[in-house]
């Protein structure tokens, strides 16, 4: 029998450019309150820089805010940008974070896609893997040795010793997310679990990357091969209704990635360059409480994922809205 997967609440940190943020924010809030008291595992935030045409609220300060709304639920990055900052800001802003939730946090790390990123913080394209694998490197090592060197093209480190530590030895766990097979088998190797953006590519090949994965994970001699899955969910009060109540704001954010060039990173059968009524068939959960509970159901007979981090908003989505699919979610999907 398949293990229950742990269920997570992934925050929309994507607002329209004419949106009431502070309100917004403080309805997010209100989410993390409600996903505690109904047994979540954990509340993640993600991370984007000049994100036009929304508003993206930095998802280290937003986890800070919720800490102490959170209870015992673990917190998360969905992703941490890595190949873009300085890893010793990177190493000391999340060891500051691990400390202040308590030795909760988990790191979510991934590359990137964008050229306005990289662009902004003066990142060679053709440098971001090595950029990324260094970064990721060292993070880790000044969260765990005594003195750390390194000399690279980008960051100097002559002899220093890291003071400033997480609370979870050796430090926080690390995921990384990809969508490439090179990416899933970088994780096998260095033997970190996989998150999956399931909305990202079709069921078939979802399941085609899992298979993929756990195989390097042998390949490598890893003896666990743990998948995550980044999962867009809503539970409306009938399948038409579901659709119907988010196609605006599901629409308006994979135009968004659309125009960011995402497909560029996707594998070559995969595309958000779709209407959305093509786009959600086998990515997104949505429909009714049975329609939503079959899905939900589907997934984890056929990926059994350790953890399925659920994405209930999009830009421009009422709060009212999103409460009532979190509600029905809860009272008749998950139970």
């Amino acid at each position: 029998m398949t293990p229950a997967p742990g269920y997570g609440l992934v925050l929309c940190s994507q607002f329209t450019s004419d949106d009431d943020v502070v309100a917004r924010f403080a309805e997010q809030v209100e989410q993390v309150r409600f996903a505690r008291d109904a047994g979540f595992s954990s509340v993640w935030a993600t991370q984007h820089y000049l994100a036009d045409p929304f508003q993206y609220l930095h998802p280290l300060a937003v986890l800070s805010r919720i800490v102490p709304e959170s209870g015992d639920m673990r917190i998360g990055t969905a992703i941490t940008l890595m190949a873009l900052q300085n890893p010793v800001d990177i190493a000391e802003e999340l060891a500051t974070l691990d400390i202040i939730s308590a030795g909760r946090l988990t790191v979510g790390a991934g590359l990137g896609y964008r050229d306005t990123e990289f662009d902004a913080f003066g990142v060679p394209r053709d440098a971001r893997l090595r950029r990324f694998l260094d970064n990721l490197g060292l993070v880790r090592r000044l969260w765990t040795e005594e003195e750390v060197s390194f000399t690279g093209d980008h960051v100097r480190l002559d002899a220093v010793r890291p003071v400033l530590r997480p609370v979870q030895r050796p430090h926080p766990p690390v995921w990384l997310a990809g969508h490439t097979d090179g990416a899933l088998r970088r994780a096998a190797r260095m033997g970190l679990p996989w998150i999956a953006a399931a909305a990202h590519v079709d069921r078939d090949y979802l399941h085609r990357q899992v298979a993929l994965y756990r195989a390097a994970c042998s390949e490598y001699g890893r003896e666990e091969a743990p998948v995550q899955v980044l999962q867009e969910i809503y539970v409306g009060e009938s399948d038409e209704a579901a659709v119907e109540d988010v196609r605006a704001a599901m629409t308006a954010k994979y135009d968004a990635y659309r125009a960011w060039g995402q497909d560029r990173v996707l594998p070559p059968s995969q595309s958000f360059d779709a209407e959305f009524d093509k786009l959600r068939r086998g990515r997104f959960i949505l429909g009714g409480p049975a329609a939503c509970r079959a899905q939900l159901s589907d997934l984890i007979t056929h990926v059994a994922p350790e953890n399925i981090l659920l994405r209930p908003q999009w830009p421009g989505m009422p709060q009212e809205k999103v409460m009532a699919s979190l509600k029905r979610l809860t009272d008749e999907v998950l139970r």
